[in-house]
């Protein structure tokens, strides 16, 4: 079970550094980007889809449902990037923003369940 998770997070920061990556290299290689960012949103996605939130709150719960979003535009923006349209930097962006916000929310209201405190 830990080398599960281990392989997983692996798999989620691989994917993160190609997205990342992906949107550096267009400016260079439009062909090796457009390839990087549907393989990196395809390893997001499925590390975030098999990882689901833990707990039982309805903040926690909302805050993985926008997570699931994030990583909704992530794919759009891996389309839009293929499909040659210049809007795959907002879209991106705007998932690159939720994906912040929930890294750093989640763990606060994970814990906040975990000690038993009111919302």
């Amino acid at each position: 079970m830990k080398s599960n998770r281990k392989l997983k997070n692996i798999l989620f920061q691989v994917s993160a550094i190609a997205i990342l990556a992906a949107a550096v290299i267009h400016n260079f290689d439009t062909i090796i980007a457009k390839y990087m960012l549907i393989a990196g949103a395809a390893g997001f996605a499925a590390t975030t889809f098999t990882t689901p939130y833990p707990g039982k709150s309805l903040r926690g719960k909302r805050l993985f449902n926008i997570q699931i979003f994030s990583v909704l535009l992530i794919c759009v923006s891996a389309y839009l990037m293929f499909v040659d349209m210049r809007a795959w930097v907002i879209t991106l962006l705007i998932s690159a923003l939720l994906t912040l916000y929930c890294a750093i929310a989640l763990p606060i209201a994970y814990k906040k369940e975990q000690k038993g405190e009111k919302e």
